[in-house]
């Protein structure tokens, strides 16, 4: 249906904008870093309601949104510490 398509395309395009920004938070300066992490981190939040939903609406099954779900809570960890240690940088 439409709507799987279009959550696909969301959760795609909200993955590689995560890329992106942390791709970019690796190449800035240590005055930059923190508020594009933050950014990242919050895209990181935006995937896990969005897989909520996919599950919810049963367009996931239950075994890969606790696979993807375990998965983002690890990036989230990580970005997090990132974060604390662009804030000790300053």
């Amino acid at each position: 249906s439409r709507y799987v398509i279009s959550m696909g395309e969301k959760i795609e395009n909200s993955i590689l904008e995560t890329i992106e920004i942390l791709i970019s938070a690796n190449q800035v300066s240590k005055y930059e870093k923190e508020e594009l992490l933050i950014k990242a981190n919050s895209k990181i939040e935006l995937l896990k309601i969005l897989f909520r939903i996919s599950l919810n609406c049963e367009i996931l099954d239950g075994n890969d949104y606790l696979k993807i779900e375990t998965r983002l809570q690890e990036i989230g960890k990580m970005t997090q510490g990132w974060i604390k240690y662009a804030r000790n940088m300053l």
